[in-house]
């Protein structure tokens, strides 16, 4: 019996109540317009913001850290936008199910695009790096709508009803789920074959997966698996960021300059994944409103140290680590 299967028998009733609550309200949704959509998705959002005390918290925390020159009054602007944009990312990814193609690539503005290019002649495959930020969604499918499918990592949702209609709508195009699980082992075959995957790296890890680095000037757990990744298959990373336009119905798909990898060993993996942390911090400072601060990245008042050698994790098990290495 699978792991998804299990949860399904152990909360049968609670899991299909969230699924038929899912798609009556999906339908209902769909029947509107699309401006008015979009508005319920970015006020749900700020409701959310106002009845969710502990992760309203988090992100003020977390912005207090991140901007300490700010005032209260901009942490608390920055955080209900997140909020809201976070309510219009689930809307949108509902309602854009409804998109064919054609329809889906009209959305989308390509910048940078000779970047992923640039990557992919390297000839080992691309590595995207993304975060939790603006529209993530729809940048996993511009490069299939390019003729390009992307294997992308996910966690998958606690209900796993709710979970196979998610990712009918992630896969629909021709894009792949890899689920975290044994996620090294798929990514260093896709890549090998010359494919293109996708990690989003902006999430504590635990201290067992991952190390401490620099991120907005505190220390904060991050796994290294991209950059091992990179040094062993040879493959680049390409950093990628889903900008919303026109409230959302479109979305500028912008292609930073691809970073290759470099000699091998530890030493690399800290300087690749720095380089992987700052481009995602400048992003997030140009546009701090896209970003999901409700996510307790740092742990307040913890020492944590950055060149321990018995922090260097990547996803799973001491086996799947060293599967990366020998591979």
């Amino acid at each position: 019996m699978t792991h998804r299967n299990k949860r399904a028998k152990e909360h049968p009733i609670r899991y299909k109540v969230e699924l038929g609550a899912y798609r009556g309200a999906k339908f209902l949704v769909n029947l509107l317009p699309e401006t008015v959509q979009l508005a319920l998705g970015r006020w749900g959002g700020k409701l959310g913001y106002m009845l969710d005390s502990r992760h309203r918290r988090v992100a003020l925390q977390n912005l207090e850290l991140a901007f300490p020159d700010w005032s209260l009054a901009e942490r608390k602007r920055v955080a209900k936008e997140s909020f809201g944009n976070i309510g219009t990312a689930a809307v949108e990814l509902a309602t854009s199910a409804q998109l064919d193609r054609q329809s889906y690539l009209g959305r989308l503005d390509f910048e940078g695009w000779e970047n992923f290019e640039l990557a992919e002649k390297a000839g080992n495959g691309v590595l995207l790096m993304t975060a939790h930020f603006g529209n993530w969604e729809a940048l996993a499918q511009a490069p299939v709508l390019r003729g390009k499918p992307v294997s992308f990592v996910a966690r998958p949702l606690d209900n796993p009803y709710l979970e196979r209609e998610i990712r009918r709508i992630r896969e629909r195009f021709g894009n792949h789920t890899i689920m975290k699980r044994g996620a090294a082992r798929r990514l260093i075959r896709t890549l090998r074959s010359g494919g293109v995957t996708g990690l989003l790296i902006d999430q504590r890890v635990h201290p067992n997966e991952g190390r401490a680095y620099d991120f907005f000037g505190h220390p904060a757990y991050t796994t290294p698996l991209m950059a091992r990744l990179s040094l062993r298959t040879g493959a680049p990373v390409v950093p990628v960021f889903g900008i919303p336009l026109e409230g959302w119905k479109r979305c500028r798909i912008v292609y930073r300059p691809p970073i290759f990898p470099e000699t091998n060993g530890e030493d690399a993996v800290d300087r690749l994944t720095l380089q992987y942390l700052r481009s995602i911090e400048e992003a997030i400072r140009e546009w701090p409103e896209l970003w999901l601060w409700a996510h307790r990245r740092w742990r307040k008042g913890r020492a944590v140290e950055s060149s321990s050698d018995s922090e260097s994790q990547s996803l799973e098990s001491t086996g799947e680590r060293a599967s990366i290495k020998a591979h």
